[in-house]
């Protein structure tokens, strides 16, 4: 007999129990710290069952996310099918079967078996797989569109920095001539430029992770066993959007120290 949780502590059902006396429960993790926090809970007795016995624990399970891949962890007590009373019995039966054969193979088989015990029984049969992707299938969108309109935002921001940073150089060519002639390099021409680039993209950075540490717990629901505010994330983003703000300023500050000084000179 295999069971769908993994036992951490103690023992999980086997064969013997299914025909035994002993009423025995099996606690997840966390139902085992609420129910006997700092203790061993094996071989405890531990909650009430519906018949008014009290139930032996046999062992710990990890914990599971029953309620959905991004749902917390709930406590969880799991019990022998026929120590459960008629109304706390759910309708329908629910089996994980891991198996070599084919899966065509394996659905004919337990179609089979289903049926030979009941015709009448419904049965449907899906991979584990299918099950997962399934669950998510809405977070995996979510992910999607949110990453599409960040990498929008960041290709507009690329392009309007490149935009006013271009215009403001043409606006300076006479300028930058003039310091040409008078004897500044193709360096002070670069951080003359530069500079304007950063004024505008230090500051707007500042106030866009400013709202981001402050709107953080708004996304999180959105996130899977990632901390609302990650560490990586908050460094990473910043450090992308500085390259792509300098590969924006990058041309700009080229079409600048191309300017010849008597060409810049003529013009004026």
């Amino acid at each position: 007999m295999r069971w769908i949780f993994r036992v951490i502590r103690g023992r999980g059902f086997t064969d013997k129990d299914s025909t035994g006396n002993v009423p025995l429960v099996v606690l997840s993790r966390i139902a085992a710290a609420r129910l006997f926090p700092g203790e061993d809970p094996t071989g405890k007795y531990s909650v009430r069952g519906p018949g008014g016995a009290w139930f032996t624990v046999a062992g710990v399970a990890d914990d599971a996310k029953n309620g959905g891949l991004t749902s917390d962890e709930e406590p969880e007590i799991y019990f022998l099918r026929r120590d459960v009373a008629d109304d706390w019995k759910d309708r329908r039966a629910v089996l994980v079967i891991r198996s070599a054969l084919p899966e065509a193979t394996m659905a004919g088989f337990l179609q089979g078996a289903v049926h030979n015990l009941d015709p009448t029984v419904p049965v449907e049969m899906e991979p584990m797989t299918e099950t997962v992707n399934r669950l998510a299938d809405r977070p995996r969108f979510e992910t999607a569109l949110l990453g599409f309109f960040a990498l929008m935002g960041l290709a507009m921001a690329a392009v309007g920095i490149y935009g006013i940073l271009a215009y403001l150089t043409s606006q300076r060519t006479q300028e930058i001539g003039v310091r040409m002639a008078l004897g500044a390099t193709h360096a002070n021409i670069l951080g003359l430029i530069a500079t304007d680039g950063l004024r505008m993209v230090l500051p707007g950075g500042a106030v866009g992770l400013a709202a981001a540490l402050g709107l953080a717990h708004v996304l999180r629901a959105l996130l899977y066993q990632t901390s609302t505010y990650d560490k990586l994330a908050f460094v990473a983003v910043p450090v992308v959007l500085c390259v792509v703000a300098g590969a924006a300023i990058l041309l700009p500050v080229r079409a600048g120290m191309r300017v010849q000084p008597a060409s810049a000179l003529r013009n004026e």
